[in-house]
């Protein structure tokens, strides 16, 4: 499979994931839209870092 990529942009977007990783996000506890949002993003923290 071919990265498009390069070592440069990898690095970016693994500081900005490490960033949005130890924010916050303000919910409201029946905004399911949100709830659903949130399980995506640790989805994609998990896949990102390997925990798949």
């Amino acid at each position: 499979m071919d990265n498009f990529f390069s070592a440069e942009d990898l690095a970016l977007l693994n500081e900005e994931l490490e960033e949005m990783e130890h924010s916050a996000v303000e919910k409201e506890p029946e905004d399911t839209e949100m709830n659903a949002s949130a399980r995506r993003y640790q989805e994609i923290i998990k896949k990102h870092k390997g925990d798949c």
